[in-house]
């Protein structure tokens, strides 16, 4: 978990979940790993950092550039407490009681532990650690989350201009369409039928024909949508609003795309079920149009942009500011 931007503790979860085998410290290595601003961290502080990530991964082993890199997210971690101990933040302990609760709630529906808080306690005395050593460290995260957080906020959402800019600068790649089309759609499948155990695909096909034959007679294509469609358009009278081909299912978009305006298709079928498309307009080839929910998009992008930068920024000028020897190699 490399501290880069906002510090998620989840991180760790996912390191451990992600980094591949190898052993545990070697013993001839130095007892103290690194110094950061004159505060060491040692052979057994490392450890008890590793050992965390084995306790859901008893089999969980490290390559040399994976230990390294654990370590300086050790180093990373003292850093970035010493400044937000200059800042006066602190942590909400309710909220770390809780998050911890979840942790171990989780912990504990894994087949390793099959729900044996007897079991989770001995893998805990296993490893050296305990609650309250895994509680500091959610501790922490917390307070680092927190710093991270009030360098976000400090961001100011773009001008008009800006997003004009943008629009103008990545209008050939981002906001360029090829041919939309608007389509409504009526999905059968096994939904249809739910109280059948049996295979129910010639029954599906059957509605489907049914329904196309009903539309061709006349019926009301919203209607029918409301009435049977398994898809979540039906609320909306089978309509999915414009589509390009590319961006469906290829038996979808080839039904789609050869239609007639106004042309009810006969069923097609998909991964999803049997489908009847209508066609309710065309637009050519062109550019998304800069409206209030483009701005409103772009005005996102652009935000998230800037508040990573100035993370970014706080969190390496602090690392470029501390003193760190590492004795690991």
């Amino acid at each position: 978990m490399t501290v880069a931007g906002k510090i998620k503790f989840a991180a760790v979860l996912f390191l451990a979940a992600v980094l591949i085998l190898s052993g545990c410290a070697d013993t001839r290595d130095p007892s103290v790993y690194a110094v950061v601003n004159g505060q060491e961290i040692t052979r057994e502080d490392y450890q008890l950092y590793e050992n965390f990530l084995r306790l859901a991964q008893p089999e969980l082993e490290l390559s040399r550039s994976e230990q390294k890199q654990i370590l300086q997210d050790l180093i990373d971690l003292k850093v970035y407490l010493a400044e937000a101990g200059k800042r006066g933040i602190e942590a909400d302990m309710d909220e770390v009681q809780e998050e911890f609760d979840a942790y171990r709630a989780q912990i504990l529906k894994q087949d390793l532990f099959g729900g044996s808080g007897a079991i989770y306690y001995t893998r805990l005395q296993e490893l050296g650690l305990n609650e309250d050593w895994i509680m500091q460290l959610f501790r922490d995260y917390q307070v680092i989350n927190a710093m991270v957080e009030a360098e976000r906020e400090k961001a100011e959402a773009p001008a008009d201009e800006a997003i004009e800019e943008y629009y103008q600068e990545q209008k050939e790649t981002l906001y360029a369409h090829g041919e939309l089309r608007k389509v409504r759609h009526i999905l059968v499948n096994a939904g249809n039928f739910p109280d059948s155990e049996e295979d129910v695909s010639a029954e599906v096909k059957d509605l489907a024909d049914n329904l196309y034959q009903r539309l061709k007679a006349g019926e009301d294509f919203a209607l029918l949508a409301k009435e049977f469609s398994q898809d979540s358009s039906a609320q909306n009278g089978g309509d999915i609003g414009f589509i390009e081909k590319e961006n469906v299912v290829e038996s979808f978009g080839e039904a789609a795309f050869s239609l007639d305006l106004n042309v009810v298709s006969q069923p097609v079928e998909s991964k999803f079920g049997w489908h009847i498309l209508e066609v309710t307009e065309i637009q050519p080839a062109g550019y998304y149009e800069l409206d209030e929910a483009l701005k409103a998009q772009i005005s996102a992008s652009l935000l998230q942009t800037e508040q990573k930068k100035l993370v970014e920024k706080l969190l390496s000028g602090l690392k470029d500011a501390a003193e760190i020897t590492i004795k690991f190699k």
